[in-house]
Formats: structure tokens, C-alpha cells, sequence
């Protein structure tokens, strides 16, 4: 199995929520412990769910805030998207995460239209560097779990620790 997740199906209630159901597999396997799900992996399929809800042209996820209550169990759970606050230039959307019968994160993204801002445009960050010209770094390799060990890390040999730029990449599909 090469992806994170096994899509089983979604369903669209009267109230217009999007419910979807996944089965997780060992690549998303959390670092601590062997049943249950990391972060990472589970933070991308409900972006995932969050972005593909109602799909607009005219606007953006500008923010996501996420909640973890608690544990994020392994296997089979579902994610149930609506809308909180509908509107035609700012909305706000919410997904529940739950996992044998309990809630385990919650999210909460704010949609926004999109507008030509190329007047006041500047970029003032510092130089950066493509991950193809960057060795691999093996800072990861001492944590456990499947979602660690799917992941490729490269860095810029000479940044200090705490203090740098790392580019995670896998050749995992999400589902």
C-alpha cells in the first residue's frame, strides 16, 4: 500500500454535511504509538475534505486552526465538514475528525475571495534553496513510526540547529 489512507466512501446529509470515511494504513502510523494515527497525515486528509467542501472559484483557505482532543486512533474514521458561517467573501467552514465514536480533532478554516494584490506584492524573505541542489537530512531518522520513516528530509548542511529551512517530501498518495 503506497498511500496513507483508504478512502471507503462519503455521504451528503439534508443539512448539506459532508461525511467521509477512510481507513488509515501503517504510513501514517503515529511515532509513539503502533495504534494510532500522527498528526501530519491526519492534519492533510481533513485539509483535504476542508478544501474539496463546497469548492469555489472565488475564494481561498486562508487559515486553518486545528484541535487534537485527544488520541487519533488507527483504522477506520470519518470526517464530517460544514459550513459555521456562510458568506460571499469570508466563510468559515468546520470538520470533525472522530474515530471510534470520539471526536479527535477539529478544524476550523476560513475561506476568503481571492483579489489581484500583485500592486502591493513584495517578497522580503531570505534566499532559498531548491531541495534537488540540498543533501539529505538525517535529523528524522531517530524517531519511530511509519509516517516518519515515509518521509525524505533535505537541509542546508550549515544551518544552526533549531534555526533553518528543511524540505519533507514522500512518495506516499494521501489516499
Amino acid at each position: 500500500m503506497s498511500a496513507y489512507y483508504q478512502f471507503i466512501n462519503k455521504t451528503t446529509d439534508a443539512a448539506g454535511v459532508v461525511t467521509a470515511t477512510y481507513r488509515s494504513t501503517m504510513h501514517a502510523q503515529g511515532a509513539w504509538n503502533e495504534h494510532e494515527q500522527h498528526m501530519a497525515p491526519a492534519s492533510g486528509i481533513i485539509a483535504a475534505e476542508l478544501e474539496d467542501f463546497q469548492p469555489r472559484d472565488d475564494v481561498r483557505i486562508g487559515r486553518i486552526s486545528y484541535d487534537i482532543f485527544g488520541l487519533i486512533a488507527a483504522g477506520e474514521f470519518s470526517i464530517s465538514t460544514r459550513v459555521i458561517r456562510p458568506g460571499k467573501t469570508i466563510e468559515l467552514l468546520e470538520s470533525q475528525m472522530q474515530a471510534n465514536g470520539k471526536t479527535c480533532i477539529v478544524a476550523r478554516a476560513w475561506r476568503m475571495c481571492t483579489q489581484d494584490s500583485s500592486e502591493i506584492a513584495a517578497l522580503e524573505d531570505q534566499v532559498v534553496y531548491h531541495p534537488e541542489t540540498l543533501p539529505n537530512w538525517e535529523g528524522m531518522l531517530r524517531w519511530p513510526g511509519g509516517y516518519i520513516k515515509s518521509l525524505e528530509a533535505k537541509a542546508n548542511e550549515k544551518h544552526r540547529a533549531g534555526k533553518g529551512i528543511v524540505w519533507l517530501n514522500n512518495a506516499k498518495d494521501m489516499v
